[in-house]
């Protein structure tokens, strides 16, 4: 090879070797000029993270001629292994890619080329979710969790053959998540509203969550869930999907389904209105045992990111799933529920379930992918609310049925609404005593168990509400105010009918607050206090 091509060559390899960000590839010389051992690490797909081995071979006609490429590890993807019979041929690659050929010979190679471009070829063409056939069009690939496992073991197999030629493998670049606070997703089945934290894996089994809002700038929200892995087995599908269905049309056969879809092998799908599905590969297959993964959902990111277990931490980066979900990509939403599916799909194997974790209020997304709108930047909220557990608005919804009270309401708490009261609002008091309010009383609070004290329930024909007199932190043994201040206030359980609005409930109560110790002279009220009062366990919430 000629010296001024030789430099040329050692040029391009420090170009690769210093782009290991984009390229996760290093290449290593060995006693032969000619010849570069190296190993990538496809960033996507079923290949995603693990090491494969080969060597570069560059012939003395570079760069007029494309260098030869030889994968050692099988990788069960077509174009890729078709001719692994030339492993020891230093004149013929292993793969089948028009880059590898020169214009002469039918193929794309030009000698302005690089090392780079090659390798970017080569990184595409194993992480693209439709492979190239040497004869008609690309065939389509779903990566099954069986598949993941034969894959797994051949790339051991082949590293533990070649490791003298790369004897320590690069770290790949992780980025920590940045933590977010969220609600909790709350699963059920499609046919009941019984909150699950185990969810089973028998035959097809949809677990739909909570509808939320996307697409909201005035009042953003972060919606998460942690789920233990650990039970999956190879002959399971496990995919999450976020969409504007309530766990139906999974694969996106309706018209105007909006679905992106995500799963532990890899292959994600993504469906707007009016178009049809699109599959890719998208991050990280998560069916590694003993994985936790935190499915999380603002305005604008869908993100599993997985935790590591030696940093104690979760990690997000490129190759974990992250999808944008503002209008640019999946058009204007705004105003629309939407859930998210879990699907366990068995196909073979003994049955199992997958434990829901607890979230701590936190989800988990890209940084450098949030959006940082007015209403986020705001150091202060616009409100503070109490929320109920799930639990403790589904026991309270069983004192209201003992009592016969709004059976026929349209408009019940539940798992997916549980009730909530403004503790303080932005617009109910001053602003220096508001902020001071937030700074001294509820900042400190926040994340901390709150104890609600319920004395009583209130009804009319339009509404049932359950009557509080305190708010108390027993951890700090603080009682808590409402502003502006009141003795008594009331958690909405039930309205008639969603054309009923929440102020009925504020209006039955400053008939109630009147005299609740003499006889009763409003027509139509009712107010039963409780044999002795109920305390259940809120937690604040801050609205900006």
């Amino acid at each position: 090879m000629a010296m001024r091509n030789l430099l040329r060559v050692h040029k391009e390899i420090e170009d690769v070797n210093a782009d290991f960000h984009s390229l996760r590839t290093v290449l290593k010389e060995t006693a032969n000029k000619a010849k570069w051992n190296f190993v990538m690490f496809p960033n996507d797909g079923a290949l995603s993270h693990l090491p494969l081995i080969g060597e570069l071979i560059i012939p003395s006609e570079y760069p007029n001629c494309p260098p030869v490429l030889h994968l050692f590890t099988r990788t069960l993807r077509y174009n890729v292994d078709v001719y692994r019979n030339n492993i020891n041929n230093d004149n013929h690659s292993t793969m089948c890619f028009d880059i590898l050929s020169s214009k002469s010979r039918g193929g794309t190679w030009e000698n302005d080329y690089t090392i780079s471009c090659l390798f970017a070829s080569l990184m595409q063409a194993l992480v693209t979710q439709r492979v190239p056939q040497t004869y008609g069009s690309d065939r389509a690939e779903f990566v099954t969790m069986d598949t993941l496992d034969q894959i797994k073991k051949s790339v051991h197999k082949t590293y533990q053959e070649h490791k003298n030629r790369i004897p320590y493998l690069p770290t790949i670049p992780t980025i920590r998540a940045a933590s977010v606070a969220a609600k909790p997703f709350i699963f059920t089945r499609l046919d009941d509203e019984t909150p699950l934290d185990s969810l089973q894996f028998q035959a097809e089994d949809k677990y739909v969550s909570q509808p939320f809002y996307l697409q909201d700038p005035q009042d953003p929200q972060s919606w998460s869930t942690v789920l233990d892995l650990r039970n999956l087995h190879p002959g399971v599908v496990f995919s999450v999907i976020l969409s504007n269905k309530r766990g139906t049309d999974v694969t996106g056969r309706k018209n105007d389904t909006i679905l992106l879809r995500n799963g532990v092998t890899g292959t994600a799908a993504k469906k707007q209105k009016n178009e049809p599905i699109r599959w890719f590969y998208h991050g990280k297959p998560l069916n590694d045992q003993n994985l936790s993964v935190c499915v999380t959902v603002t305005s604008d990111q869908f993100v599993i990111s997985y935790k590591d277990d030696d940093a104690n931490t979760f990690i997000v980066h490129g190759d974990t799933p992250i999808s944008k979900l503002r209008k640019a990509q999946i058009g204007n939403v705004a105003g629309m529920p939407f859930y998210v599916t879990i699907l366990l799909k068995r196909k073979s194997g003994a049955e199992g379930f997958i434990n829901v974790l607890d979230q701590k209020q936190v989800g988990f997304v890209h940084a450098s992918q949030i959006e940082t709108p007015m209403a986020i930047r705001r150091k202060y909220p616009k409100s503070v609310s109490l929320t109920l557990g799930t639990e403790q608005t589904a026991r309270l919804q069983g004192v209201i049925d003992f009592y016969e009270l709004g059976l026929e309401f349209k408009v019940q708490r539940n798992v997916w609404f549980p009730a909530h009261y403004t503790l303080i609002s932005s617009t109910d008091y001053p602003n220096e005593e508001y902020t001071k309010a937030i700074d001294e009383i509820y900042t400190p609070m926040r994340g901390k168990a709150v104890e609600v004290n319920i004395i009583a329930i209130i009804a009319d024909g339009d509404c049932v509400a359950l009557l509080t007199d305190t708010y108390r932190c027993p951890e700090d043994q603080v009682e808590l105010q409402s502003f502006p201040e009141k003795s008594l206030s009331a958690l909405t359980m039930r309205l008639r009918s969603d054309k009923v609005t929440a102020s009925c409930v504020d209006e039955l109560l400053g008939r109630v607050s009147e005299d609740t110790q003499k006889d009763w002279v409003h027509i139509g009220d009712v107010y039963i206090k409780l044999p002795q009062p109920i305390k259940v366990v809120c937690h604040l919430q801050f609205q900006f």
